[in-house]
């Protein structure tokens, strides 16, 4: 195939989109979807490059393409984070980087949250997408075995792809985001152009002014309005804009653009971006995160401050530029690249281990302990793998199941509910009960699709005696919660409330670092600052005179004149301002054996 100025401005454009995406610029709310160009034009490429009869070259190719800045990224910002960030934020460094070794950056991240949630500190997030690449590329000689020269198995097995991610984002749009099988579509959607529309890659630009069409259609991704994190194919991701964008990029490869675009002053930049494409996305993002890196407050992107987006843009364009030409130019070529690339993965391994010994030498005992809240949470809900196991079921078991139970219980809740659970699991177990917990983190709540009937609906499947409620104070819906005891009380099921926990307007891990770091003032909330900020609450919920229904206080287990945010061994009952970590929900063993026991001797 001869070179290919148009396929160097799609990626140029896909490139420009991301970082400005990523930058927060306004008006580039969707810019994620140039990831997607990028997926397609690969599919397109690795039809013209890979040869059945030669593998071994194509991947020797591909790795000295992809591994040598791919390893510097990881290496390099392992040695940023372990002298800027905490503890808390390098450990998830050490996981990210520990992922990206195994190119898996994807499952890494599926198993942590959506790629949209900034809750967790992610340098190395754009990965992901490599992550997915790769993949692709290991696969590619078992894909192209069975589509080679086949129509018919090409399009069942791209049709059958685009389905299960369009099925799938209906129920887990990080699924759909993230996992190369669900993905697998737009690669293919870039295969079928290259080989059927085109001469092996090559293009006659006899409706070049069709696809000059759609690069304005590219160019115009920003206006779309794309919820990342939407259900369903329509307004979700990857979806229905996912499919139009890699259509209108497979129709720009199968037609090419027209040469007054291409030669223009514009394509000849966009051009020029394009060469540099895979070092600008490589480095855009750790260089941001890092940047705009604040202790505690997760993944910081945007910046109000003009010089900062100044600073980051000009640091950007110099660290592509070093990235590009002495390491995707100059440093694969050496003689010793193939030397340097057996060992990169070892010294990722090295650098991420020798990260925390360093570490451990900088933070003190105290310090560290403070940090550690981060890590004193159970698994998120029921887990990502009982989601993706069960896709349809609302309810899990987090009791051992081995053996049988007297009596079940039903945790019901939002985020709150989910830091209690493994607490009040373990007391439940010792007490010969089983405790089940409601998957989606919503119910009953303004706007929510989980109703009293589902709920009670799932108590019955699985012979629920307790229904427990708990929830943060400003998510309590007093008319559900007065339906679910009225409905439940027909059913002969027990129903209670544990009231909520005391919550800071600090965030207590940071708060606490920050008091021993710089000696600020630590948060104070009496017993009666408590019950003063709860009184309405609770004079709410005591209108509910159902003989099933009970209000469990919680404040004679985390406040005595005031109210605690750490143990008597200074580790923190709080992992943000408001959630329990395990040590916290410790804290309120003797609730769960008050709970557990009044569900057990209930008698309707």
């Amino acid at each position: 195939m001869n070179y290919r100025k148009d396929i160097q401005i799609l990626r140029g454009i896909a490139v420009f989109l991301v970082v400005l995406y990523h930058l927060g610029f306004t008006g580039f709310n969707s810019g994620f979807l140039g990831v997607d160009v990028f997926f397609v034009i690969s599919g397109f490429l690795m039809s013209v490059l890979y040869d059945e009869n030669n593998k071994m070259e194509f991947f020797k190719k591909r790795s000295l393409r992809l591994l040598p800045a791919y390893f510097i990224t990881i290496v390099a910002t392992l040695i940023v984070s372990v002298f800027i960030v905490t503890p808390n934020e390098y450990s998830q460094v050490f996981d990210q980087s520990l992922y990206a070794d195994l190119f898996a950056s994807n499952i890494g991240f599926w198993m942590q949250n959506s790629y949209f949630s900034k809750a967790e500190f992610n340098p190395l997030l754009h990965l992901w997408s490599l992550g997915v690449e790769i993949q692709f590329y290991l696969l590619i000689p078992i894909i192209f075995y069975f589509i080679n020269g086949n129509k018919y198995i090409f399009s069942l097995i791209l049709l059958a792809s685009l389905l299960l991610c369009f099925t799938i984002v209906g129920v887990s749009p990080k699924t759909s985001f993230f996992m190369m099988p669900l993905r697998l579509w737009e690669f293919l959607i870039g295969y079928g152009i290259a080989k059927y529309l085109t001469d092996n890659g090559g293009i006659t630009n006899k409706f070049s002014w069709v696809g000059s069409l759609f690069l304005f259609i590219i160019i115009a991704i920003p206006m779309l309005d794309v919820n990342g994190e939407a259900l369903g194919f329509i307004n979700g991701h990857p979806g229905i804009y996912a499919l139009f964008i890699a259509i209108s990029t497979g129709i720009i490869l199968s037609t090419g653009i027209k040469g007054v675009i291409a030669d223009s002053k514009f394509g000849t930049f966009l051009e020029l971006i394009g060469r540099y494409s895979y070092s600008i996305y490589l480095v855009h993002f750790p260089v941001i995160v890092l940047f705009l890196y604040k202790p505690f407050s997760g993944t910081n992107l945007q910046s109000d401050n003009f010089i900062d987006v100044l600073i980051l843009i000009v640091t950007i364009t110099i660290l592509s530029y070093a990235m590009y030409h002495l390491v995707e130019v100059k440093l694969r070529k050496s003689r010793n690249i193939k030397s340097l690339l057996i060992m990169s993965p070892i010294l990722v391994l090295t650098l991420a281990f020798s990260g925390f010994f360093i570490q451990s030498h900088i933070y003190t005992n105290k310090e560290m302990l403070i940090f550690n809240s981060f890590k004193d949470r159970s698994t998120y809900r029921c887990g990502k793998i009982f989601r993706i196991l069960n896709p349809t079921s609302i309810t899990c078991e987090i009791t051992n199941s081995t053996e049988s139970k007297n009596h079940n219980i039903l945790l019901v809740g939002n985020s709150h509910a989910d830091s209690i659970k493994s607490s009040f699991a373990s007391v439940a177990g010792t007490m010969n009960s089983s405790l089940y917990f409601l998957v989606p983190n919503n119910p009953l709540i303004k706007n929510s699709n989980i109703k009293v009937k589902n709920i009670l609906d799932e108590a019955l499947k699985y012979n629920i005696k307790s229904i427990i409620l708990h929830y943060s104070p400003s998510s309590i819906e007093i008319s559900e919660i007065r339906k679910m005891a009225e409905q439940a009380n027909k059913k002969n099921i027990h129903v209670g409330i544990i009231m909520p926990v005391p919550t800071w307007d600090e965030h207590i891990p940071q708060v606490l670092w920050e008091n021993f770091k710089y000696n600020k003032k630590l948060p104070k909330q009496t017993l009666d600052d408590y019950e003063e900020k709860n009184k309405e609450l609770y004079s709410s919920l005591n209108s509910i005179k159902e003989n099933n229904f009970s209000i469990y206080p919680v404040s004679s287990y985390l406040c005595s004149s005031e109210c605690s945010f750490v143990n008597n061994t200074g580790r923190p009952l709080y992992f943000d301002s408001g959630h329990l970590t395990l040590t916290g929900g410790d804290k309120l063993y003797g609730l769960f054996e008050s709970i557990v026991n009044d569900g057990q001797t209930f008698n309707p």
